[in-house]
């Protein structure tokens, strides 16, 4: 099955969810440095262009990048690539938005226009490569592929890992499908150009099949699309790899990528620096068997499974069933059964959150999971009990039923209502993320079936369970969900009698205090450094995600302590309240990295003191150590130590601090800080008199966390946050004020500190240890209130060197204008100044005198306020009601303009239509034609002004003139077709032969001389030196496509000349300007005399296909060069050139709709849609304007021909009626703003906006926008 990357399959594979897989050599180096029990067996292929950083198509060069939002895979190859090129050509980390997102998320934030680019793999690049970011502008374009930063010493490629116990039961089945894949690559390598290989190829079709399937109906993958993606790779031989100084050995590059991923903090210990701890997980004895493979697949005796059209079964997405949001269930005596909705092998619901509230009539409920199959760790089967805790959380494909133990909850009456449902003894939700992981080759049915039944008594409490153990019964040899332990003391486990505690654990236990001392000592530990965690909270609530109850906005920040690795505390964990202890692991090596303690960890925990009573810490349960004072019975620390009894030399968890106007926070005296913690302060300012509080002032004497500079990205941050009041509960958030970090500039010296936004991370400004900063509130408090804030500090996997941490002074600050706090560590700043009761105030004698002074005058200055106010308060109503009296007016005003304006509307629609009308009646260029003989006769298609000037040419000013010599015999034919070169429209000829042997044909269809036959075709028609005669031209394709005897599309299958695009009949209908011409010729003359020839069929009719006609009809959907090119200076888009013309032939069908009742009726119904009122018009702007196409055009050419129809009713009111709020079409407006401004004919009245049509382009203009002469239709 596919799988979202290469880190995520890893933690499944470890997990025992997969067996085989295929993933990068990055995650590969991962398993060996994170001690994964997984053995890599053959190197896939290493990587070229098929992964790549693709970007918007206006990021040319890595300096653009800055500010922009780049998504990757996080670990994986693609980010490795990423950080090469950012390392190479200088571009630090930080100053790009990147974000760590799998590819479905990727393509879709691609396609919603969210992102400027990603650097992915495969399918994602070619996605990107073929479609504009959001359906707006250009597709995305290769800033940098691997193959690159592989030439700059940055390889990586994809291997096939097996998990170790797998292997060791399977040898056999691995040993086939290795040779399977060899013989494939082999094949491939010497047979690239071969028949199977080709984009018609039986393998190339199987591997677009498994591609399309992989990655849903949305993305097709067409065999030319194969086949450039297996260009994109280099297949290494088998002898390559069993070279270990090859580069194509497997692990060959593990030191170097593994320095990659510990600078990215995807490894939290130190990486291996020797080549053999790579090589030991490695087995070459599967290349070595697969070595005499190396032949062509035609000449094995049995085909490739692969090469089977039916061989390859999907696992197909559920339509329509799902389970509901809510369901109650009354659970009967007999047991009953539900499950996730899907039927059969189909793939359950992508993105559902449904619940089940099971009850019972003895209140009690048991819940068994015969069977359960989904996408760990994101979607997950969980119970929650009466009270809201979680009793057991499922998630994966193992089939051993110890790991879903029976679970039992039992109705509380005093338990609040979750979800919306009403009281039940358990809760099940069942939850999956948005992406649908697809299954090919033997399916197995996926999702979950449960069976609830009713308990006939209550069994004994979870807590009888020995330590390690879980389930009703007992039966689980891993802890899960929450426990509420009982007791005065007793033991927590993660597992018990097994190597490895369970991936995925989630587990809690709750611990009541009763007044009393818990203390907590830690026998064992032994957990994966940084990612599987045991964390202690403070007072009983739930963390996020072990219960229903949503927790506080800052629920985590009463964590306590965090213990992962194998080194437990020196001593003692002591609270004076409820704790709650937590154990989560990820997929992923479910032990430590080294040999050492056991897996897992035990802690013992106890009750100390006298319940109810007020017996302090200390003297009597500890010693405060030499580190700290006792006072009133507790633990005081010196600045940097930490815990109950002051053991700790670093912070770790929430930190409660004295009320206090100032303080000193030191985050440690260890010298080298801890990766993967969190603490926070509590901070309680206390309010002054008359004076609200307007930030917090801080001074970093010392400040010395990891910064991001070059290879290394950290997310090392103190933050300062402001909450509600921090008492015996989780604070609650106001707001984020800032961030302090460290980072280096490109050409600075060294890393500096940064003050930055916490929601926005943009850089407010730098400073250095010592300088005061002010975090500034958004509203000031209230005078006299305490204020409650935080700060915290959070550090990330690791630090690639020791790093001591911060020393920081806090004080409060009042805002400009109010006397600054001051004490022995906050002097007051001015000199004039002096501290007195915590205020800087003026200095010298008499100082009480000078206040009592000052208040008095301060009095005096308050009455005559009172005075000044009233007397504003009595201009202000005399003022508002003179104001009034001027608004009564003004309304009438503007309703007496508005009417002006309506009136204008309306004459503008009427003249608009009227225009568009008068467009198509006549040329607005002379007609050019080339006689048939003399055509054929060239021998290549030549320019206009070469046939001009040579007198080939024959001109028809009018329809009139072209009408009269169709009556003297002669046949016209409009030869429309798509050029094949960027500077010659045929380079190779090929068009013109068709041309030639269409006027052949139609010289015999017709029965006339070929001489009386006369072609049109664009470069010889149209003229290439003068711009506004050839713009003129251009705007009556329409009218000379109507008017012809014969239109032919010549399109026989070609390649572009310059780009190598395919050209046929296709691309052809694909192009805005050949669907005008086709559909003017259609409104006019209809079907019968319009053909397509193509190499060898001669003529056949254009439009007997089905969906060709309505293609067409869909002119302005089609594609244009102009917005292909951004609109250089403006320049008007050729959709605006289109509107009145096909405006006029839309009133020429509506008027014959009773003579032609089968072509109206094909258009009547899709009005909106195929003449839109707005277009996009693409600039090359993030975001593209939105312009007037149509407006209500349509609506005000059919109400005309209606009107017209009645001659006494042309100047009726009725017709006034109807065009009354009509919008006008095409931004006439804008065309006369740019033809005034490169001419010197002055401006137009803003009012009588020009309805003469498309507005001209000057020379200057047409050579910007890439369309100088020749010029491609």
């Amino acid at each position: 099955m596919w799988q979202p990357s290469g880190p995520e399959a890893l933690a499944r594979l470890e997990s025992g969810d997969l067996d085989i897989a295929t993933i990068g050599t990055v995650p590969a180096t991962s398993a060996v440095e994170r001690g994964a029990l997984v053995t890599g067996v053959l190197l896939m292929q290493m990587a070229g262009a098929s992964e790549a950083l693709v970007t918007r198509d206006e990021l040319y060069k890595p300096q653009d990048l800055r500010g922009k939002t780049i998504l990757t895979p996080h670990g994986s190859t693609p980010h490795f690539m990423l950080q090469a090129f950012l390392v190479e050509t200088n571009i630090f980390p930080q100053d790009i938005n990147i974000e760590f997102a799998p590819v479905h998320e990727i393509l879709r934030r691609w396609d919603a226009g969210e992102i400027d680019g990603a650097a992915c793999w495969t399918h994602c690049v070619e996605h990107m490569l073929t479609r504009p970011p959001g359906g707006v502008g250009l597709p995305g374009q290769v800033m940098v592929d691997a193959a690159t930063t592989g030439d700059w010493g940055y390889p990586h490629g994809g291997a096939l890992v097996v998990r170790n116990d797998w292997l060791a039961e399977n040898r056999a089945v691995v040993t086939r499908f290795v040779e399977r894949i060899a013989r494939m690559n082999y094949d491939y390598v010497m047979n690239t150009r071969a028949p199977g290989w080709d984009a018609d190829g039986r393998y190339v079709d199987a591997i677009g099949r498994y591609f399309t399937r992989s990655f849903g109906n949305e993305s097709t993958f067409p065999g030319r699309t194969v086949v450039k993606m297996l260009k994109n790779n280099e297949y290494p031989s088998l002898a390559e790899q069993l070279d270990w100084e090859s580069s194509a050995s497997v692990f060959n590059y593990g030191p170097t990528t593994a320095n990659f991923l510990w600078a990215q903090k995807e490894l939290a210990e130190p990486p291996f620096d020797s080549f053999p701890a790579y090589a030991a997980k490695l087995d070459p004895t599967f290349v070595l068997l697969a070595r005499h493979v190396d032949v062509p697949l035609d000449r094995e005796p049995d085909a490739l499974p692969l090469a089977k059209p039916n061989a390859i079964r999907e696992q197909l997405p559920v339509d329509g069933e799902s389970c509901a949001a809510l369901t109650v269930l009354d659970v009967d005596g007999n047991g009953t059964a539900f499950d996730d909705g899907s039927t059969g092998t189909n793939a359950y619901h992508a993105d559902a959150t449904c619940v089940w509230a099971l009850k019972s009539s003895t209140g009690c409920v048991s819940l068994e999971v015969p069977f359960l199959s989904s996408e760990a760790p994101r979607d997950r089967l969980e119970v929650f009990s009466a009270a809201g805790d979680l009793v057991a959380s499922f998630t994966g494909r193992r089939r051993d039923a110890p790991a879903r133990p029976t679970v039992q909850g039992c109705a509380d009456e005093k338990a609040p209502e979750f979800l919306d449902a009403p009281r039940a003894a358990l809760y099940v939700v069942w939850s999956t993320d948005e992406y649908d992981e697809r299954a090919f080759g033997a399916i197995e049915p996926v999702g979950f079936r449960a069976v609830a039944r009713v308990s006939r008594q209550r069994r004994p409490p979870v807590t009888s369970c020995p330590p390690g153990r879980a389930g009703a019964g007992c039966e689980s040899s891993f802890c899960n969900g929450v426990v509420d332990v009982e007791g005065e003391s007793g033991v927590i486990r993660s597992q018990e009698g097994t190597d490895a505690y369970a991936p995925y654990s989630k587990c809690g236990w709750r611990i009541p205090a009763r007044g009393r001392h818990v203390v907590l000592d830690v026998a064992t530990l032994g957990t994966e450094l940084v990612y599987d965690k045991l964390r202690i909270y403070l007072f009983h609530f739930a963390p996020a995600g072990f219960g229903l109850a949503p927790p506080s906005s800052l629920a985590d920040r009463t964590r306590a302590y965090q213990l992962s690795g194998t080194t437990p505390p020196a001593g003692s964990l002591i609270f004076d309240v409820d704790v709650f202890v937590t154990f989560e692991s990820d997929g992923f090596a479910n032990r430590p990295r080294e040999l050492g303690p056991p897996a897992g960890f035990e802690i013992r925990w106890r009750l100390d003191g006298s319940e109810g009573s007020d017996d302090g810490l200390c003297p009597g349960l500890a010693s405060c150590g030499a580190n700290a004072r006792c006072v009133d019975g507790a633990c005081v620390c010196d600045p940097g130590y930490y815990g109950s009894t002051c053991i700790f030399h670093e912070c770790t968890g929430a930190i409660r601090l004295d009320k206090a106007s100032s303080g000193r926070i030191v985050s440690g005296v260890s010298g080298d800080y801890s990766a993967a913690n969190w603490c926070g302060w509590g901070l309680t300012i206390p309010g002054r008199d008359a004076t609200p509080l307007a930030g917090l002032r801080l001074r970093f004497d010392k400040f010395n966390i990891e910064a991001t500079e070059e290879f290394t990205v950290t997310s090392d941050i103190v933050g300062l946050l402001r909450t509600e009041v921090f008492g015996r509960g989780p604070p609650v958030l106001i707001e984020r004020l800032a961030g302090f970090s460290r980072r280096t500039f490109p050409q600075s010296a060294g890393p500096v500190g940064v003050v930055t936004d916490l929601d926005t991370s943009a850089v407010r400004q730098t400073f250095a240890e010592g300088q005061t900063l002010v975090a500034e509130f958004s509203s000031p408090g209230a005078a006299g209130e305490d204020c409650s804030l935080m700060l915290s500090f959070e550090t990330d996997a690791n630090n690639y060197r020791n790093f001591s941490g911060f020393d920081v002074s806090y004080a409060p600050y009042y805002g400009p204008g109010h006397a600054p706090f001051c004490d022995a560590s906050w002097p007051c700043e001015d000199a004039s100044t002096s501290c007195e009761e915590d205020r800087c105030v003026a200095s010298g004698g008499g100082s009480h005198k000078s206040r009592k002074g000052l208040r008095r005058f301060k009095r005096g200055a308050m009455i005559f306020g009172i005075v000044l106010a009233c007397l504003i308060g009595a201009g202000l109503i005399i003022g508002g009601a003179i104001a009034w009296r001027r608004e009564v007016q003004a309304k009438k005003k503007l309703e007496a303009q508005k009417g002006e304006i309506d009136e204008d509307r309306i004459r503008v629609v009427r003249e608009q239509v009227g225009a568009a009308r008068r467009w198509v009646e006549d040329f607005q260029a002379p007609f050019a034609v080339v006689a048939g003989d003399t055509f054929v006769a060239l021998g290549e298609l030549r320019p206009h002004e070469a046939l001009r000037g040579e007198g080939k040419l024959r001109f028809y000013d009018s329809v009139q003139g072209v009408e009269d010599a169709q009556a003297r015999g002669d046949r016209f034919v409009f030869l429309s077709h798509q050029w094949l070169g960027t500077s010659h429209p045929d380079p190779s000829g090929l068009h013109y032969e068709a041309m030639c042997a269409a006027l052949r044909a139609v010289a015999a269809r017709a029965d006339v001389e070929l001489a009386s036959v006369h072609a049109w075709v664009d470069v010889a028609s149209i003229p290439q030196a003068n711009p506004g005669t050839q713009q003129l031209a251009v705007a009556s394709l329409p009218t000379f496509s109507s008017c012809v005897d014969y239109f032919i599309v010549v399109a026989p299958a070609s390649l572009h000349d310059d780009t190598g695009v395919p050209c046929d009949e296709i691309t052809y209908r694909r192009r805005t300007w050949c669907r005008a011409e086709v559909i003017a010729c259609w409104a006019r003359k209809g079907p019968d005399r319009m053909f397509v020839s193509t190499s060898g069929e001669g003529l056949r009719p254009l439009l007997d296909e089905d969906g060709v006609l309505d293609e067409c009809l869909d002119v302005f959907g089609g594609d244009l060069t102009c917005c292909r090119l951004g609109h250089p200076c403006g320049t008007p888009c050729d959709r605006e050139a289109l509107a009145f013309p096909v405006l006029g032939l839309v009133a020429e069908l509506y008027r014959d709709r009773r003579e032609r009742p089968e072509a109206w009726a094909l258009i009547s119904d899709r009005l909106d849609e195929l003449f839109p009122r707005n277009f996009v018009y693409y600039d090359r702007t993030k975001t593209p304007p939105t312009l007037p196409l149509f407006g209500d055009l349509v609506a005000a050419a059919m109400a005309t021909v209606d009107a017209a129809e009645d001659p006494d009713d042309v100047a009726s009111e009725s017709l006034r009626d109807a065009l009354r709020g009509l919008a006008p079409g095409t931004n006439c407006q804008r065309h006369v703003e740019q033809r005034t401004s490169s001419s010197s004919l002055g401006s137009a009245s803003p009012k009588t906006p020009s309805v003469r049509g498309p507005a001209r382009m000057t020379p200057l203009q047409r050579l910007r926008s890439g369309r100088d002469s020749p010029v491609e239709l």
